[in-house]
């Protein structure tokens, strides 16, 4: 049964790192060259689709999400009954009866945290952010734009842009994006290619006003834990018994011999606060 949350919860930290690719894995997926790709618009909140394809353009992953932003603060809402994935659809299927389908990602790089809270199971999961990352957030960077020409996209027209970001550190990484003049010159969509194939993250219901600063925060009551085991054994088991509902493992994982949870790295305890 962990082996399967595990799978569920990578398949959806893909995702999201597949959208902001551009400098290196971010513990929530977002990267500070996506926040960058922003430009001035340090306030908002939209509605966006990830989608990653093929090599022969044909749909690997896609989720709906939305997103928020208060300066160097995002977060990141995903329903993952939503996300669509062919070649892993049992992973998510597996996680419904946890209560750990609906989830928010808070990344907040001044201090160096990240959460994902459960609000179907009122608990948190708090990891702690790299140094270098969370720096990678506040320091400034080289932003390059190479105009490619104009394209309607998402119903704007748009100035169609390749951007190189160089950070502090000297390390170079490129996206295309689709530049909203109309929209505060909003990147109303961003598109990277990776090794898995094309990543592009498309936005709409773009708004601009200030988010609130407990968006940033877990709802009040909310028990948090350092460890996603410890989390899965006491708040996930006591959501699945509540619910009355049998939980089979997907058939790959009923076939091993071995038991699962033999593979699991051994994590510190989770604690309340």
């Amino acid at each position: 049964m962990t082996r399967a949350c595990l799978c569920g919860l990578l398949l959806l930290t893909v995702v999201l790192r597949g959208a902001a690719q551009l400098d290196g894995p971010a513990s929530t997926g977002v990267s500070a060259s996506l926040i960058r790709l922003f430009g001035t618009n340090q306030n908002f909140t939209a509605q966006a689709e990830v989608q990653v394809l093929d090599r022969a353009n044909q749909e690997l992953m896609g989720v709906p999400m939305r997103l928020m932003r208060a300066g160097n603060k995002i977060r990141v809402e995903v329903d993952m009954t939503r996300m669509r994935h062919r070649l892993r659809p049992d992973a998510v299927a597996q996680m419904k009866p946890l209560g750990l389908d609906q989830t928010v990602s808070i990344i907040r790089p001044e201090t160096r945290t990240n959460l994902v809270y459960f609000p179907k199971l009122r608990a948190c999961l708090q990891l702690q952010m790299p140094a270098n990352e969370a720096e990678a957030f506040l320091k400034r960077a080289r932003v390059e734009r190479q105009t490619l020409g104009r394209e309607k996209m998402q119903g704007y027209p748009c100035l169609k842009q390749r951007v190189t970001i160089t950070d502090a550190a000297g390390q170079k990484s490129e996206a295309t994006v689709w530049v909203a003049s109309t929209l505060r010159d909003f990147p109303v969509c961003v598109a990277t290619r990776e090794k898995e194939g094309l990543v592009t993250m498309r936005f709409r219901q773009v708004n601009f006003d200030p988010v609130a600063a407990a968006q940033f925060e877990p709802p009040a009551g909310f028990v948090t834990f350092t460890d996603l085991q410890a989390l899965i054994a006491g708040p996930g088991m006591k959501y699945l018994l509540a619910q009355g509902t049998g939980w089979k493992s997907p058939p790959s994982a009923r076939s091993r011999t071995t038991p699962s949870t033999s593979r699991v790295t051994p994590m510190t305890r989770g604690k309340k606060n």
